[in-house]
């Protein structure tokens, strides 16, 4: 297939996919780019830690969730176009409590999806999500070196229905090296 160059923005209403064919099998996977959406279309609310929270589409929601008591965010549908952005705006210095992100009715996460954890400290690894996975936990450590500190974003974002893809923005400072994350 021969390049093509634009003169003009590009639109989707579904994302932009990049695929990768396997040279040995002709196997096609795919995976979405751009799954951190543009802030300036969304609106932003601010809220306070609460045992369960019901994020809106469409909506930067600034949380100050701090590890102290449990926190289980369930997020609207996965409709086509939605996009949730988790703000994080204190440190996650109060405990060990958990801060679970859950799909709505039979959403998923998209499969492959990565996240950050150092469960272990300063050794980092990738948790990849498996098929039908609905919940993402993070668990914060009882100390001032989370990588889920203020300034920090978790982005939602459906550009196929039922299906939630992910993206994060943790911290990148020298000693941001505890909390766990991991899909289930």
């Amino acid at each position: 297939m021969a390049n093509t160059s634009f003169n003009g923005p590009v639109r989707s209403e579904k994302g932009f996919q990049q695929i990768n064919k396997a040279a040995s099998t002709g196997v096609i996977t795919s995976r979405f780019l751009g799954t951190k959406p543009d802030l300036t279309s969304l609106t932003a609310t601010s809220v306070a830690t609460a045992g369960t929270l019901t994020y809106t589409a469409n909506v930067i929601t600034v949380n100050n969730f701090t590890g102290a008591a449990t926190q289980a965010v369930t997020l609207p549908s996965a409709a086509v176009g939605t996009y949730v952005v988790h703000a994080q705006s204190d440190d996650t210095t109060g405990g060990t409590a958990v801060l679970t992100f859950t799909c709505a009715g039979d959403d998923v996460f998209r499969t492959g999806s990565k996240v950050e954890s150092r469960a272990t400290g300063a050794v980092q690894t990738i948790d990849t999500s498996i098929a039908d996975e609905t919940v993402l936990t993070y668990t914060p450590a009882n100390a001032a070196t989370n990588s889920l500190t203020h300034g920090c974003y978790l982005y939602f974002t459906c550009f196929e229905k039922g299906i939630w893809n992910f993206a994060y923005d943790l911290s990148t400072a020298n000693d941001a090296d505890t909390g766990a994350a991991a899909w289930s």
